[in-house]
């Protein structure tokens, strides 16, 4: 019986390990961003909240996996892995910007002093969502909820 635990448990390494490989990078980043959020988010608190931060883990889980679950549908689609790779990296790159924008409002909140980091927070917040016209939209709809 022991013998079948080491032999799936080895399968499914082999197998996560090479549907990973491809996105390794796009993970790691992500991780970077997480942490330098959490980070951020508690100085500008000024104090640790459990379930804001238990809830950053919980968003970052959800990341991880939704990366996961691109390139292995892409792999089940046979897709080519440089479409796999693209459509990731376009799902990255949105993640990218909703931690930037967060680690800059942090920052900007923990420094309200520091104009450098204002300016920052402002132009990756407003003037960005203007350069792309589905995030601007996104925007536009999210503020007619509120």
């Amino acid at each position: 019986m022991v013998n079948f635990y080491k032999l799936a448990s080895g399968f499914f390494t082999t197998i996560l390990s090479s549907l990973i490989l491809p996105i390794k990078d796009f993970m790691t980043i992500i991780m970077i961003l997480a942490t330098i959020n959490i980070i951020l988010g508690a100085i500008a608190d000024s104090h640790w909240d459990f379930k804001k931060a238990f809830k950053a883990f919980v968003y970052l889980g959800g990341y991880i996996l939704l990366l996961t679950l691109s390139v292995t549908a892409g792999k089940l689609m046979h897709l080519e892995e440089k479409e796999v790779v693209d459509f990731t990296s376009w799902i990255t790159w949105v993640m990218i910007w909703f931690y930037t924008v967060n680690i800059f409002k942090n920052w900007n909140k923990a420094q309200p002093e520091n104009k450098v980091i204002a300016f920052l927070y402002w132009v990756v917040s407003f003037k960005i969502v203007e350069k792309i016209k589905f995030l601007e939209e996104f925007n536009e709809k999210e503020n007619e909820n509120k």
